[in-house]
């Protein structure tokens, strides 16, 4: 007999919050879920966490690759290996908190909907940070959407964040929607590429003030450390998103009625490659380059429009990109740099 819910936690070197999220998600009130931990590589100790927690609940389900192929090709795998009527995601680094899936299910079903939104709780990790722009960020009023507006709702207006843990959807909605999904070797920002798939298969979705039911930690994971040369270079190879995401509408025969949503991902998926190169210890001409090979020669638009870099002159692409590099490093030295 089918669970419940099927969990699925995607795990990457985390050794060090692992056996926490696991315990949040074995001691919940509700017995009958299934929890798929899909080990993408790792090089840490987590296989050893993994098994010993395996000798204890035979609830747990482990799928493991020889090598780290990233959040989607993980995700999907959990997906293709899952068999509940619900299904739900917990990042590695972070924790349902009690009760979670008993009142979610009730929630989902009292709704009858495919995509539930919900509360969450955010634990700032970081020292002396404020949590007030993550809570906000994540806060979950009540709201509904039916069909393409539930994409349009999201990607255009930004009405509810495109992360896909926040949520509970009807598990057949993610077996298709996983089953579309290409292979791509992305993480970040995969949670946007999976929720334009899980979004556009669901036909109804609400989002209710109800909880905090799942616990966000800023600070331990990869989406909330300081930015990387390493992220910046999974960022700028996000721009495979966009024809993956064409390719599927024309497929759909729904690509000329929603363009916008593909050019609303851009700008979304654009914007934080911007911020994370600005925020890099240090830019160099390889780092332009990489942006601009990633995603075309608007990227330097943006880059001057972000820095106020205007009086830069010169007379080739080659002495442009040394050029904005030189004096990037001198308006650094002088001032802080924000997006507008």
């Amino acid at each position: 007999m089918a669970p419940t819910v099927s969990i699925i936690i995607p795990i990457y070197n985390a050794e060090a919050t692992l056996a926490r999220c696991l315990e949040s998600v074995l001691t919940q009130s509700l017995r009958d879920i299934e929890l798929l931990c899909v080990n993408d590589g790792s090089t840490d100790g987590s296989v050893e966490v993994l098994k010993r927690f395996v000798a204890q609940d035979a609830r747990i389900h482990v799928f493991s690759f020889d090598k780290n192929y990233g959040l989607v090709i993980a995700v999907k795998q959990g997906l293709r290996e899952s068999q509940g009527k619900y299904t739900m995601f917990v990042d590695s680094d972070d924790r349902l908190l009690p009760g979670a899936c008993e009142n979610l299910v009730r929630l989902i079903e009292q709704y009858d909907v495919d995509i539930l939104q919900f509360g969450i709780k955010v634990k700032t990790l970081l020292p002396g940070a404020d949590d007030s722009g993550w809570r906000k960020i994540f806060a979950s009023n009540e709201r509904t959407s039916e069909g393409i507006n539930i994409l349009y709702d999201c990607f255009s207006l930004h009405r509810f964040p495109q992360n896909i843990w926040n949520k509970i959807y009807r598990g057949e909605v993610c077996r298709a929607a996983g089953a579309a999904m290409p292979d791509l070797q992305i993480t970040l920002p995969a949670d946007i590429f999976q929720s334009f798939f899980f979004l556009y298969y669901a036909k109804t979705f609400r989002s209710v003030p109800d909880g905090p039911y799942y616990e966000y930690s800023v600070g331990d994971g990869i989406s909330t450390q300081k930015p990387t040369e390493k992220q910046f270079t999974q960022l700028c190879a996000s721009s495979a998103f966009l024809p993956a995401i064409e390719k599927f509408l024309q497929q759909e025969n729904a690509l000329e009625n929603n363009r916008f949503l593909v050019d609303a991902i851009k700008i979304h998926i654009k914007s934080g490659l911007l911020d994370t190169m600005l925020s890099l210890p240090e830019i160099t001409q390889d780092t332009i380059d990489l942006a601009v090979k990633s995603w075309g020669s608007e990227v330097l638009y943006d880059f001057i429009k972000a820095t106020g870099l205007l009086d830069v002159k010169c007379e080739t692409r080659y002495r442009l990109v040394t050029g904005l590099v030189e004096e990037y490093r001198k308006l650094r030295n002088n001032t802080t740099i924000t997006i507008p």
